[in-house]
């Protein structure tokens, strides 16, 4: 099946806020707005042009703020996906996969381009996870051919553009053989780098499924060196026990038969299903006999299994044992700091790492780690979820109703209402004060923000630029704050009409707020 792309105008010109703010004799713009698609728009570029959205069934959609476009991609025969980091540029171009393919989108074109893979590659879960700013560098991960236990399931990988504008076959970006239990890492998930192309945030996955960050720097000479952060786990020299090396996997009925016995057998137990159907709805009798497998071999080689099956037993009650001795070591002798899979933002400095702490099962308690030439972590015992950080360290966390700020340097949150007001930003708080806030992320600068709250099916999301210059009302009809007997019509920050009326009466009407009246900003109190 072909891509099934929906784009749907929302509106020729979205109507967000307008009209300059004036203030002691000079004018500012903000654009401030609820977004009109009920998504969980969890992503945005750095400039806030695009805001993204993806579910778990394969869908993903795109927002342009400047003009109100929305594109959707979805379809039946294949899933499309979001990379987990800073996934698009300001010119728009976005990495993910497309039916586990990695992929770069150019968002204009509509175009989804395959990135460089080795052959065998191509049919096993991959994605691109992020790309730099200027489109040079792209990172992600790429599924390995083994897929035994205690094996690195997926490795971490770099595209990089060449002259021609193409992105050849990956790098492999180097990794620990064993993580700090001795056991080789699960996964190595590569999930943010910086605008300048020399820092990426990724993670380390153990085989029993913790996570621990991980910090990639690029080297004078070219070349990448990589930091675990695995302080305070355990006592130092601690010893492990051995991890089993794989498990084991029981004979297969067909691998004791003729190819002409197991055709048989195929065909028989789809017969017996069937049957087995049609007495179910009451349309037939039951079936009275099973085709078991063992009888569509020969008495040796019936045997043979026999004897297979039973060393398997014995394999795999040995294999369980180790892993149970392993498993209740690690719970007696590991202290579990560890940190949310996939909860990684680095601003485009690269001097940042958010995310969530994470105990063995539960997470909650949002960390910062500032990112030199070793890692330095910050706690925050708050039980909320770390999400992003600006350039300069004011850091984002959020209980999924409400979004609160760390300041640079400080261990006291505030609200973001009230980090906002700090700022001087008060036309944003007193907007945002309205409405929850919710989940809150922002561009490197602080100065683009967006969130949202809700569930599944009934999302609400907001966006707020602190700098930008309105493209929705530029101009209202109506009259002015002087034409008291002048039609005005009044809208919303939204651009949506609320009423209409002579201007020296129609905001006696209206509740608290902020208005668009005639071609006024005016605040009703």
């Amino acid at each position: 099946m072909s891509i099934n792309l929906i784009k749907k105008t929302i509106m020729k010109k979205l109507l967000t806020i307008a009209a300059a703010i004036l203030f002691a004799g000079y004018a500012s713009a903000q654009v401030i707005m609820e977004v009109p698609i009920a998504k969980r728009f969890h992503a945005m570029s750095e400039n806030g042009k695009y805001l993204l959205a993806v579910d778990n069934n394969g869908y993903l959609g795109i927002y342009n703020t400047k003009t109100g476009d929305y594109d959707e991609y979805t379809s039946l025969d294949k899933a499309y996906d979001l990379g987990m980091g800073n996934m698009v540029t300001n010119d728009g171009f976005l990495v993910g996969s497309v039916g586990g393919m990695p992929s770069i989108l150019d968002i204009e074109k509509k175009e989804w381009t395959p990135l460089g893979m080795n052959p065998g590659e191509e049919n096993l879960y991959s994605c691109a996870n992020c790309i730099n700013q200027s489109g040079e560098y792209i990172v992600g991960f790429v599924a390995t051919a083994s897929q035994k236990f205690n094996s690195l399931v997926n490795k971490p990988v770099l595209w990089t553009r060449g002259s021609d504008g193409k992105y050849g076959v990956y790098e492999e970006l180097p990794y620990p053989e064993k993580d700090f239990m001795g056991t080789t890492p699960k996964y190595i998930l590569p999930n943010c780098i910086s605008e300048d192309g020399t820092v990426i945030a990724a993670q380390l996955m153990t085989q029993e499924n913790n996570c621990l960050p991980m910090v990639y720097r690029k080297q004078q000479d070219g070349t990448w060196t990589y930091e675990v952060y695995d302080k305070n786990l355990c006592e130092p020299g601690t010893v492990f026990p051995e991890y089993p090396d794989d498990q084991p996997i029981g004979p297969e009925y067909r691998d004791y038969m003729t190819e002409e016995k197991y055709n048989q057998h195929e065909q028989d137990m789809q017969a017996y299903k069937d049957s087995l159907w049609l007495n179910t709805i009451g349309e037939g009798p039951k079936p009275t006999y099973y085709p078991d497998e063992r009888d569509y071999m020969t008495e040796e080689e019936r045997t043979r299994y026999d004897n297979d099956w039973v060393t398997y037993q014995e394999e795999d009650a040995k294999f369980w044992e180790q892993l149970n001795a392993f498993r209740e070591f690690i719970h007696e002798n590991v202290t579990p700091n560890f940190y949310a899979q996939n909860g990684v933002w680095m601003p485009a400095n690269g001097k940042y790492f958010a995310t969530t702490k994470k105990d063995w099962s539960t997470a909650g308690g949002s960390a910062l780690l500032t990112i030199g030439d070793e890692m330095e972590l910050q706690e925050f015992d708050d039980g909320l979820y770390g999400y992003s950080a600006t350039n300069d360290g004011d850091f984002f966390v959020s209980d999924w109703s409400t979004a609160y700020v760390y300041p640079a340097g400080s261990t006291e949150k505030m609200t973001l209402v009230d980090w906002l007001r700090l700022k001087g930003e008060n036309e944003a708080a007193d907007w945002l004060q309205n409405i929850p806030t919710g989940t809150a992320i922002c561009n490197a600068t602080g100065r683009i923000l967006s969130g949202f709250t809700g569930g599944a099916g009934a999302y609400n999301s907001w966006f707020i630029d602190l700098d930008g210059t309105p493209t929705g009302i530029t101009e209202v009809e109506g009259g002015t704050e002087n034409d008291a007997d002048k039609t005005v019509k009044v809208y919303d920050l939204q651009g949506r009409l609320i009423t209409e009326g002579k201007a020296g009466e129609v905001t006696k009407s209206l509740g608290s707020g902020i208005y668009i009246v005639g071609k006024r900003k005016v605040v009703i109190r």
